[in-house]
């Protein structure tokens, strides 16, 4: 039986059409099941550089993956799990925070993709959101029928509005975190191809540009590397990809199972790097004292307390 974050329920999900990324070994729907059904959640702690108003910021992110119940007609997470109901499934949800500081203030940026693990992880819903000291923006992206629907909410005067992109072949570029990983698969994916990609919501976000699809080509590097980062050394092969502003991307994922991202890095001089990562029930975490944890990925201990 899978366990999705607080949840023990199960139910199968219906496919969606969407493009593939290939994986070099057969597919293995039980090795992802065995690896993500445990109770908890894979947890990594990033270093992080940012570029905001023309220079690099430091800060950090954490990646969170974990599998919950999931509502395909509310997009929204499920209390009360019922798999008689064909509206209810399970996902694989990922959670991408980035913090870094730009003089006095800070910015604070989550994205939040639900996918189907029986779709090639193509996501039923991308959420986003920005807080800062000018203000806090929201952005929904659900999936139609024929593409996407987006929904932005702005403390800006005139960017509060809805955008439709058009085509089932379209894939959020935010899902690429997922579908990069191959988690159905014990072998890291080698082949690539051309893509459809809906502009990032963070890139849309600090660029001001609007929501559209574009084309790209993905590519994985040949052979294996080792790559040192603050977590370790890891063997990696690199997928990377250009982005709608023109700027190339490429992820470092690890060459084992389950194919974690080591890190990434941008063009625009966005990097990456990890600093641990743990498979924990972070939900249950919250007691005074337990913030320790936060060293085992390390991401430093806050000190907020008087």
């Amino acid at each position: 039986m899978l366990i999705f974050g607080c949840s023990s329920n199960t139910l199968p999900i219906d496919a969606q059409a969407g493009p593939s990324v290939a994986a070099s070994g057969p597919a293995d729907r039980a090795l992802f099941d065995r690896t993500f059904s445990d109770g908890k959640a894979e947890v990594s702690g990033y270093d992080l550089f940012m570029p905001r108003y023309g220079e690099l910021r430091h800060g950090r992110a954490v990646a969170i993956f974990v599998t919950e119940p999931y509502s395909k007609s509310s997009n929204v997470k499920v209390d009360h799990f019922d798999a008689s109901n064909p509206d209810h499934q399970n996902v694989l949800k990922l959670n991408l925070i980035r913090k870094f500081q730009t003089g006095v203030y800070d910015y604070s940026l989550l994205t939040s993709v639900f996918a189907d693990p029986d779709a090639d992880f193509r996501p039923h819903e991308v959420s986003f959101s920005s807080q800062e000291w000018c203000g806090h923006v929201y952005e929904e992206t659900v999936a139609t029928p024929t593409g996407w629907k987006v929904r932005t909410e702005s403390y800006f005067e005139g960017e509060t509005k809805t955008a439709e992109v058009e085509g089932l072949d379209v894939l959020p570029e935010d899902a690429l975190l997922i579908r990069l990983r191959g988690l159905r698969s014990a072998t890291l994916p080698t082949k690539g191809g051309p893509l459809r990609l809906l502009s990032s919501a963070t890139q849309r976000r600090l660029l001001h540009r609007p929501a559209l699809a574009y084309e790209t080509d993905l590519s994985y590097s040949e052979t294996a590397r080792d790559v040192t980062v603050p977590a370790g050394t890891f063997a990696t092969r690199t997928a990377t990809y250009r982005r709608e502003d023109g700027k190339s991307c490429g992820f470092d994922l690890e060459v084992s199972y389950p194919h974690r991202i080591i890190g990434w890095s941008c063009e625009d001089g966005e990097v990456a790097k990890l600093t641990g990562t743990e498979r924990i029930p972070y939900w249950n975490l919250q007691g005074e004292g337990q913030e320790k944890g936060l060293g085992g990925l390390g991401l430093g201990v806050p000190k907020l307390s008087p």
